[in-house]
């Protein structure tokens, strides 16, 4: 399992870990490898989810631009290949991560992120809070493919 920090935790990488079945003491986060097809557990808190969207990814796109003034928010990328572009606001501080499938993010307000697919796929983006559009700030970091 590999894992990356920037902007002192507020935006996190995980490469979620793949189990057997039967492994003894699995992390809580992971991929279970079972003989009907993996299964993904992506988050186990006490703080449930509010929001949850499904996200189509096209290669040469862009999908972000924005950041979030209070919303922390989790990416997950089923399928495909992503650059994901992050800006610390404060800072201005930048890191690129190349994500792949069962790679996990976390995001916290303040970070400016840009999804930039290299490869089609299909994502999920969850968050502890509820969408609300006056929270979203839009911030071109990346400009749109076109």
């Amino acid at each position: 399992m590999s894992h990356d920090s920037a902007f002192g935790g507020r935006a996190t990488r995980t490469s979620l870990p793949a189990v057997e079945p039967g492994a003894v003491n699995p992390p809580p986060l992971k991929r279970l490898i079972l003989p009907q097809g993996d299964l993904a557990q992506l988050y186990d808190a006490d703080e449930g989810l509010r929001y949850l969207a499904w996200l189509e990814l096209k290669a040469g796109s862009v999908r972000g631009n924005h950041y979030h003034q209070g919303k922390r928010e989790f990416f997950y990328l089923i399928a495909g290949r992503v650059e994901l572009v992050l800006e610390e606001l404060e800072s201005g501080a930048r890191v690129n991560w190349l994500l792949a499938a069962g790679d996990l993010v976390f995001l916290g307000p303040g970070i400016v992120h840009a999804y930039c697919p290299t490869a089609d796929g299909q994502a999920v983006e969850f968050s502890p809070q509820r969408f609300q559009a006056e929270d979203t700030l839009r911030k071109v970091i990346v400009p749109p493919a076109g």
